[in-house]
């Protein structure tokens, strides 16, 4: 694969994003008793290959016509900004040791991703191709990691039991680690199979979507399937009306969302009976009660540390040695506050969540300018970019929603997919700068 990679770095990329769901579980051993994680080996050789593709297939800058990609780089400087203010915050905490290693498995790997996606992109010789092998490898990734969940329901094997319900978690630690990931597939899956031309590769999506919606319905997430679903589907809905009319198209594939809308709904109505789901707006006590105790201490946090926060990953120890309430000491070891607004802000400050607000509202409003402008455009390629980039904006609502109350960025899983998710399409220039391009003597 690497020997590939070196002519064609996007078969990298498509390798890293495939592999993301299994980073938990497997990693590469090495001499002494010692490790090193999935994602971490693949970005530095990715990086490596890289350099190597640079070095012996790029042809010189006076054979390389302009690029015809007119994108701006405001993400890249943006996510750039992310990384510096992280590594700024990282020397203000307590724990110093801890916030370096997440800063760097979170904040420099999401920016050396973004590094070998624009490397293979900007040089490809085919980028459309090798963006739809992305794409298509992460989609295939969701896929599998859904299929072993399944497995394991159908097995009884590896399942959290909790207030009535059985949930599956596949190579994750919980079950709502498992739907953060899902959901981002699955939305973007579902889009393909609502707006792609029929064809293959539709009937394809939706046999994916079918199969990743029953595992997140087994993950059994309150985030997922009441935030997080709901406003993907609500974000296709909207731009399917919008986009559908200009391409002159008929509205039936709304009604096809409508539909897995309702079947989604259906299968999980006999759960709703169940302890997990009775007390669902019970705030009084419970987990709903332990989520404003919390929610309230991390507002002291950020408001006792405005500028910089606790740091990368220091939430734990600040949370449990000082900020929580006497009313939840049932859940002191907490490592984020559930909420990403107050993520944002008490890991890196007021300046880290005005950089995490503008990165999120620039990709997404990005996102909704390229559909926009491809959908109009009456050929069969448009109508696949424009379903893309939709879904990737579904997805990105949706993840938003959930993070409202549970995780968002700060897993190396889910930082590498909002690059993804945000600067993948960004990243692929509309045309190719140099079709003809052929190893040059490092000489």
């Amino acid at each position: 694969l690497a020997n590939l990679a070196v002519s064609r770095p996007a078969l990298w990329s498509a390798a890293v994003v495939f592999a993301l769901p299994f980073y938990i579980s497997y990693s590469l051993p090495l001499p002494l008793q010692r490790e090193v994680s999935l994602i971490d080996a693949l970005l530095l050789a990715g990086m490596a290959l890289a350099a190597a593709h640079w070095l012996l297939f790029t042809p010189p800058r006076a054979e390389t016509s302009a690029p015809a990609s007119k994108a701006k780089p405001w993400l890249a400087w943006l996510l750039a900004a992310i990384i510096g203010w992280a590594l700024v915050s990282v020397f203000a905490a307590e724990h110093f040791a801890v916030a370096l290693r997440e800063w760097r498995t979170v904040f420099l790997s999401a920016g050396l991703f973004a590094a070998l996606l624009g490397a293979g992109l900007r040089t490809s010789r085919a980028p459309s191709a090798d963006l739809w092998l992305i794409v298509a490898a992460w989609l295939a990734g969701g896929v599998v990691v859904a299929a072993v969940g399944l497995g394991q329901y159908l097995a009884g094997a590896s399942l959290i039991s909790a207030e009535g319900v059985y949930r599956i978690r596949a190579f994750y630690g919980s079950p709502n680690n498992l739907a953060l990931y899902l959901e981002r597939t699955f939305l973007v899956t579902l889009a393909l199979a609502a707006f792609l031309p029929s064809g293959r590769a539709r009937l394809l999506s939706v046999l994916a979507a079918a199969l990743q919606g029953l595992a997140l319905l087994l993950t059994f997430s309150k985030g997922s399937l009441f935030l997080g679903i709901p406003t993907g589907l609500a974000a296709l809905w909207l731009g399917g009306m919008i986009l559908l009319p200009r391409q002159g198209r008929s509205r039936r594939p709304l009604l096809w969302l409508g539909g897995a809308a309702a079947l989604f709904a259906l299968a999980l109505l006999p759960f709703l009976a169940t302890e997990r789901f009775q007390r669902l707006l019970d705030f009084s006590q419970g987990t709903g009660f332990l989520r404003l105790q919390l929610w309230r201490s991390a507002w002291q946090m950020g408001l006792d540390h405005p500028w910089l926060g606790v740091g990368p990953d220091n939430f734990l120890y600040a949370y449990r040695s000082f900020y929580i309430l006497p009313q939840a000491w049932q859940e002191p070891n907490l490592n984020h506050p559930h909420n990403w607004i107050l993520d944002w802000w008490t890991r890196l400050g007021l300046p880290g969540l005005a950089l995490a607000l503008t990165f999120f509202g620039a990709g997404m409003a990005g996102l909704w300018r390229r559909a926009a402008r491809v959908w109009p455009v009456v050929d069969a390629t448009s109508l696949r970019h424009a379903a893309l980039n939709l879904g990737l904006l579904a997805a990105a609502s949706g993840s938003l929603a959930h993070g409202l109350i549970d995780a968002h960025f700060a897993l190396p899983d889910l930082a590498l997919v909002w690059v993804l998710l945000l600067m993948v399409t960004n990243l692929a220039p509309e045309r190719v700068a140099c079709s003809g391009a052929k190893p040059r003597s490092i000489a």
